[in-house]
């Protein structure tokens, strides 16, 4: 019952304080890119650069494509767009609490939203990288039906595990600064280990639950669902279920770890 009433005052916080949610997004992207002179631009350049260096490697390279059927540029755009929000994310949101630590001093503001803003403000390079995503599976033959709605399932539900993680990493970084690079090298390691730029079917099928202990396995795999293969989700339902009892766990620790170590933020900042 606690629980409950817990997730209604947060949800009841974010309501009556959208309005500074706004703001502090709004900035906090402004901010990104005001000191270059292509500003935004270098929101997409970054992640599509990327892109088409791996393509590069793959298809000149290796001559390889793990997409199989799939042309190797749809299977790899659909699988990096969602990681490299992902990975982003995450590690932005480890330093968020530092990064307004003014806030930390003044007391007048529910530090648990900073980290809202910061995932809406990721979100709106995200978004547009989509677009972009929608344009490329349409340009090789995959059109945009229906079943393509469902990406904004795997959004948000990537949105709610970010949400948990990001109060886990944020708070215990304050107190534990090496916990920022753990999240670098993990971020390192997800990569490799999530199939993005290699296929969960190579892999025997009596192993492959083992790729899919990773949450963002669920994730990229939906992402190619939604643009590719046209699966709805409810057809996963061992997948589905595994990846929302995590999520809740995660959400659920980070809530009560964030809550108990924001007292002491203010002795170490």
């Amino acid at each position: 019952m606690k629980i409950i009433l817990d997730i209604k005052k947060f949800a009841r916080l974010i309501y009556d304080k959208r309005g500074a949610i706004y703001e502090l997004a709004k900035r906090d992207f402004e901010a990104q890119y005001k000191s270059t002179y292509l500003g935004i631009v270098w929101g997409f350049i970054h992640p599509l650069s990327y892109i088409l260096v791996l393509l590069l490697v793959f298809t000149i390279g290796l001559r390889s494509n793990p997409g199989k059927d799939v042309p190797f540029v749809v299977y790899l755009i659909s699988g990096m767009i969602p990681w490299q929000f992902f990975s982003g994310a995450l590690t932005s949101l480890t330093k968020v609490v530092n990064a307004h630590s003014y806030l930390v001093k003044k007391g007048d503001l529910s530090l648990a939203i900073l980290h809202v803003a910061k995932i809406l403000s990721s979100l709106a390079t995200h978004i547009v990288l989509i677009a972009v995503c929608f344009i490329v599976c349409m340009a090789y033959g995959f059109p945009i039906g229906f079943h393509s709605l469902q990406i904004f399932y795997y959004m948000a539900a990537m949105c709610l595990l970010l949400l948990g993680l990001g109060w886990i990493t944020s708070s215990t970084s304050i107190f534990i600064e090496d916990i920022a690079n753990v999240v670098t090298i993990f971020v390192q390691f997800g990569f490799w280990f999530t199939p993005i730029i290699w296929n969960i079917s190579r892999i025997p099928e009596k192993y492959q639950w083992i790729a899919k202990l990773n949450p963002a396995c669920y994730i990229v795999s939906g992402y190619r669902d939604s643009l590719i293969y046209r699966t709805p989700f409810l057809v996963k339902p061992r997948e589905t279920l595994y990846f929302w009892v995590v999520t809740a766990v995660v959400l659920l620790a980070g809530a009560v770890i964030f809550r108990r170590l924001k007292p002491h933020f203010g002795e170490v900042i």
